[in-house]
């Protein structure tokens, strides 16, 4: 198998494993909750969150740069 199939699989097997870990972990109850995602179209995210301030918009922003290097590096190593 290629470099760039197994890299696939390693990206399938860790979203099922974020999933499950969504799933199982214990959900706050009370409290301010931090709401936000990412849209990546190609190598550009889009970010959006309900506020700024919360530590998953941070984190969304340092996984979405790491994605859309990853993304750039893996256009540049397209034979």
């Amino acid at each position: 198998m290629d470099p760039l199939g197994i890299i696939g699989i390693i990206f399938i097997v860790a979203g099922v494993l974020l999933i499950l870990m969504a799933l199982l972990l214990p959900q706050k109850k009370f409290g301010d909750y931090g709401v936000g995602g990412i849209i990546l179209i190609g190598p550009i995210p889009i970010i959006f969150g309900k506020n700024l301030k919360t530590s998953l918009l941070i984190i969304l922003i340092i996984v979405s740069l790491l994605l859309m290097i990853l993304v750039i590096a893996m256009m540049g190593a397209w034979p």
